[in-house]
Order: C-alpha cells, then sequence, then structure tokens
C-alpha cells in the first residue's frame, strides 16, 4: 500500500456505490494534522501515543466497519498527502486485529516520514475548513472523526500566532455541519519540544469543545495532556 501520495479530489472518503444510508458501514476517520507545530510529526514518542490510540480503538470494532486515515494541512480537504482506506471484515487480511496493527503502523511512521522527506510539514492548518467540508459525510450519520492535532488554527484569515497568545478566538460555526459526526480531538495544546505550549492546552480546550459542539457534533471529546512525553 502506498502510504504517502497526493490526491485532488475533494471529498471522497465515501466513495462507495450509492445506497441507503441504513446498509452503509460505519465509518471512523483517523485525521492527522500535518502542521510544522503539530508533535506526532516529529516526536516518536507523540507518534508512538497516537499510535496504539488508533490500534485499539480499531481493535474493539465489528465488522463491517469502513476506516480511513487523511492528512489535514494547507488546504483542508482539497489536498490529501496521506490518504489510506479500508475495510473491517471478518476475513484474514481484513479483521479488525490486523488494520488495527497496519493502522498503528502508519501513525508510527510519521516522524521517519518527515525525517526522510517524504512527508512535508504544512505551514499552516486549516482545521475550520477541515470540519466544515464533512458535512456530506456527516450527513451519512454513524461517522467518527478522531483528529490528532494540536489545535491550532492557523491561515492566511486566521492569525495563528494571535490564537496563540490568547488575542483571538475561534469564531462561532457558520452552520451545523457536524451533525451526525462523532468528534475527536486529541493533542490540543501540546505543541512540539521547540515550541512553547504553557498553558495553551486550557486556552484552546474549551474553545474547541464549544465549537464542536455548536456545529452539531455529538459526542465530543476534547483532550490536552494526550501525549506521555
Amino acid at each position: 500500500m502506498n502510504f504517502v501520495k497526493s490526491v485532488t479530489t475533494a471529498i471522497a472518503l465515501a466513495a462507495a456505490p450509492m445506497v441507503q444510508a441504513e446498509e452503509r458501514p460505519p465509518l471512523t476517520i483517523f485525521a492527522s494534522d500535518t502542521s510544522a507545530s503539530v508533535a506526532q510529526m516529529y516526536d516518536q514518542v507523540a507518534a508512538d501515543e497516537a499510535a496504539r490510540y488508533v490500534s485499539s480503538y480499531i481493535a474493539g470494532l465489528d465488522a463491517p466497519h469502513r476506516l480511513a486515515m487523511i492528512s489535514v494541512g494547507d488546504a483542508g480537504l482539497g489536498h490529501r498527502a496521506i490518504d489510506i482506506r479500508a475495510t473491517v471484515t471478518n476475513h484474514r487480511a481484513t479483521n479488525a486485529s490486523v488494520l488495527a496493527r497496519q493502522f498503528g503502523s502508519y501513525f508510527q511512521a510519521l516522524p521517519g516520514l518527515v525525517r526522510d522527506g517524504r512527508l512535508n510539514a504544512q505551514g499552516s492548518t486549516s482545521l475550520i475548513d477541515f470540519f466544515e467540508a464533512l458535512r456530506p459525510i456527516c450527513d451519512q450519520g454513524d461517522v467518527t472523526i478522531i483528529l490528532f492535532s494540536d489545535g491550532v488554527e492557523s491561515t492566511a484569515s486566521f492569525d495563528g500566532r494571535a490564537f496563540i497568545e490568547g488575542r483571538l478566538r475561534l469564531p462561532e460555526p457558520r452552520a451545523d455541519f457536524l451533525t451526525g459526526c462523532r468528534v475527536e480531538i486529541h493533542g490540543v495544546g501540546q505543541l512540539r519540544s521547540t515550541s512553547n505550549s504553557n498553558g495553551l492546552a486550557g486556552r484552546l480546550l474549551p474553545q474547541w469543545e464549544r465549537f464542536l459542539t455548536n456545529a452539531g457534533a455529538d459526542p465530543v471529546l476534547v483532550t490536552g495532556s494526550f501525549y506521555s512525553f
């Protein structure tokens, strides 16, 4: 399987044939923030923690269950450096135990891919664009989004430095675009070791909890001290 590849399709995570909603297996999307400030892109301990969480989650799934691992960076859903999909089945090659190990290994590989130049860290992060673009997927229902991110929104139109320093807050969501999705964000406020994370989680956690809840996600789980450095 080609782990790192470029894709240009905006939203194709649920590209199964058109069927009635009740016939679709549940979908879980694991999203990795690939901005330069994110811990799991550089720190092997952080990548291993994310890998353990993903592996444990998948190991407990019943078949059938659709899985995706995607990257989140400069272009929201418009460009994917990482785009991997699979379905948990009862077959030996694609059962929950096998896919748990495979998806865990993808997260473990992130720092090495960056170090080897096979995955480039992004200069900004458009998390809001990412969540807004999920609307057609959430509309299907029975979808879980698990994002590993420091929670720092930073784009050309949103000053990431001011956000980190507490001089700017997240806007109110423009619609309830996450209705039908369960959303988790892990690692909020935990910047890579070269950055100052002091007090950041305390400022960002309630903002993201409010944003996701007001956007219709239910339930919402946002954690800060996810990585055990």
